[in-house]
């Protein structure tokens, strides 16, 4: 089912969109959520709850991308999991602490949450920086920081090296971040 009939689904408040959700996209949900949380009884946990959070707030909500929506609720609710589940304990270093840090340097940080519409913002202007980006590296920085698949993944689905995956992401949190300051975000 098209994007556009499952949000009309849930513009109706049919619950068909919730298995449409789960059918279209509950896959890669469960793959981002394992990748933080390393259990996939936690993992169906969160994308029950990411599903539910969508038939919450679609409307008044609208995404334009709905599975870019999807998997940021996905990923906050997955990296809340985890956070909790390793207040206690410090030590190691995994997947989703890697991607933070390759990203510390570009995306704003601070110890609140931020307002609504400064999330909002910064989200479109990742976007637009995203669809600028040659088809390659976009691809290649979806992968990691938006599906959160390592470098050797992504090295062996492109067919290339570790090294120019390391390269073209290296290049593009350059480029991301030459464009958040040049929209005043840093």
């Amino acid at each position: 089912m098209e994007d556009a009939e499952i949000l009309a689904l849930l513009a109706q408040r049919d619950e068909r969109a919730l298995s449409e959700l789960d059918v279209k996209y509950g896959s890669i949900l469960r793959r981002i959520a394992v990748r933080f949380t390393g259990d996939p009884r936690d993992a169906e946990e969160i994308v029950s709850d990411t599903l539910y959070q969508a038939w919450d707030t679609i409307p008044p909500e609208q995404p334009k991308n709905l599975s870019a929506f999807l998997s940021a609720v996905t990923r906050r609710r997955a990296v809340g999991r985890w956070n909790q589940a390793h207040a206690q304990k410090r030590g190691g270093t995994s997947l989703h602490e890697t991607v933070l840090e390759e990203l510390a340097e570009c995306i704003p940080s601070g110890e609140s949450v931020e307002v609504d519409v400064e999330q909002r913002a910064l989200t479109d202007a990742v976007s637009r920086y995203l669809q600028m980006l040659p088809e390659e590296m976009r691809r290649i920085t979806v992968q990691r920081y938006v599906y959160l698949h390592s470098i050797r993944e992504i090295a062996d689905a492109y067919q290339i090296s570790e090294s120019k995956v390391k390269v073209t992401l290296l290049r593009a949190r350059k480029r991301l971040r030459k464009a958040l300051e040049q929209e005043g975000w840093l």
